[in-house]
């Protein structure tokens, strides 16, 4: 991911969704406010998340205006590092899965190269909004279409915020083993709450188990090693220009929308994986004389550098965000040596 830049909206896309509140006729700010007030009620489990909630107006058009952009920042970043590591084709199938009203869709046709969309949803209204949104935006770019249910081989398959929903991870193991080519790739995006993040690694785990590569965040680890530790759990935590209109809504609603919080999984089963090194899973902490953070690669350390040993070398460790990818001669174990040289992927 690119954590030097943080992410801006293209202003294309700005004014998509100020065409979006046009083409309803205007959506007064009211219908915004209380639509995602009530929507935060149901993704953090204040109130029961109602099946197919989008098909009511007010919610959707909430959705879209607050929570699309969100969710479209946070896909084009993990599409992006996807990009670092593994060799796309022009044209690339793509599958939607529930897909609302195309958030990852959108993503993906300023990611990648004249995506060939296919969207599943069982709100046949999001697909209405959806059909509106890339029509507008997607012309010349991309080709779309919807289904009712699942089928054909796919060379990447997108599921943003779609386990959070789900009982388990039954129908997203189906799509995984049916739906995508062995060379490509499914993207699971899911919330960085802390239960819904260990449901993710419970999951990765499984897929490990049973062969599948797990292409990022990990960095070859067989197992989680944050599965042992309670007070950690690995989501990503990465800067972007938050639009206007979203931090109306924040301040009007109460939230903090200032950086992307989430956790993810790219899963392939014959498909290149990300290079192995140490992903930074926790904040960095500094007390006196040190810097120490949690590393994630094979295993799970703590790595301590004394600031008797700052130098040039090892300014990355310093400067490192969580989520960051580090390269660390010789290997860590704990406290890094003098002579250690880190460079940041």
């Amino acid at each position: 991911m690119d954590r030097d830049q943080p992410l801006k909206l293209p202003e294309p896309f700005q004014q998509l969704i100020g065409g979006y509140r046009a083409h309803y006729g205007g959506i007064k700010q009211k219908i915004i406010t209380d639509g995602v007030r009530t929507l935060n009620e149901m993704f953090t489990g204040v109130r029961p998340r109602k099946p197919g909630y989008l098909s009511r107006h007010n919610l959707r058009q909430a959705y879209v205006v607050y929570y699309l952009p969100v969710n479209y920042a946070k896909t084009r970043m993990v599409l992006r590092e996807l990009k670092q590591f593994a060799a796309l084709p022009s044209k690339p199938r793509v599958l939607d899965f529930g897909s609302g009203p195309g958030t990852a869709s959108l993503a993906a046709v300023d990611e990648l190269d004249h995506p060939q969309l296919t969207l599943v949803d069982i709100v046949g209204e999001a697909h209405t909004d959806a059909e509106w949104l890339l029509g507008t935006y997607a012309a010349g770019r991309a080709s779309f279409g919807f289904k009712n249910e699942v089928s054909g081989r796919y060379d990447v398959v997108l599921a943003v915020n779609v386990l959070a929903e789900m009982r388990d991870a039954s129908e997203l193991r189906r799509i995984l083993e049916t739906a995508v080519e062995p060379s490509g790739y499914f993207i699971l995006i899911e919330p960085a709450l802390k239960e819904t993040t260990q449901r993710v690694q419970a999951w990765r785990d499984e897929l490990a188990a049973a062969g599948w590569t797990i292409a990022a965040p990990c960095l070859g680890a067989t197992r989680c090693p944050l599965r042992t530790s309670d007070e950690l759990w690995c989501h990503q935590d990465l800067p972007w220009k938050r639009p206007a209109f979203v931090d109306d809504v924040d301040r009007r609603v109460g939230l903090d929308k200032q950086s992307l919080q989430f956790s993810y999984l790219i899963i392939t089963k014959t498909g290149a994986a990300r290079p192995g090194g140490w992903r930074v899973v926790s904040n960095a902490h500094r007390a006196k004389g040190r810097v120490w953070m949690s590393l994630c690669g094979k295993d799970l350390i703590r790595a301590e550098l004394l600031t008797r040993f700052r130098s040039e070398k090892t300014a990355d460790f310093e400067h490192a965000r969580r989520g960051d990818v580090l390269t660390i001669e010789p290997t860590p174990t704990g406290r890094l040596a003098g002579e250690s040289t880190i460079t940041r992927a």
